[in-house]
């Protein structure tokens, strides 16, 4: 179907994905909940709730937070996620937020990594919580 076809706006099983083409560049900051990939060059925030994906042309000079973002270009700065991927031809420097890396023969990485900060995991709303274990501990240190 064509792109103005009477199926065109029908959303399926399939999301989506955002392409900044080779080529292009954006300066700024880009905010979607669907996937996205990077073929050009974007220098500023990237925020997706879904997967970001560095093409080997692609790269990103800035801040990015999304549930999992896989690098085969060039990425420079902070990243925030819940998986980070590295690929072959990829190379991250800065500073990765992540609790699950994986660097493949031939990636590089050159900076630090942080487990995910406390923002990232939800707490439970002030009625529902629940005594700390470390409490009684901290009680029976503090007498003896």
């Amino acid at each position: 179907m064509g792109l103005f076809g009477k199926h065109a706006g029908n959303k399926g099983k399939h999301s989506v994905t955002t392409v900044i083409a080779q080529g292009c560049s954006a300066n700024g900051s880009i905010r979607l909940n669907g996937d996205i990939q990077v073929d050009g060059y974007v220098e500023g925030k990237i925020v997706s709730d879904h997967t970001l994906v560095i093409s080997v042309s692609g790269r990103i000079k800035g801040e990015v937070t999304a549930d999992k973002v896989i690098i085969n270009g060039l990425f420079d700065g902070e990243c925030y996620a819940n998986s980070v991927e590295i690929l072959p031809q990829g190379k991250a420097h800065g500073v990765i937020h992540c609790d699950d890396l994986s660097i493949e023969r031939g990636g590089s990485f050159l900076g630090k990594t942080l487990p995910t900060s406390a923002d990232q995991v939800v707490s439970l709303p002030k009625g529902e919580t629940e005594p700390s274990p470390k409490q009684p501990l901290e009680n029976k240190a503090n007498k003896g």
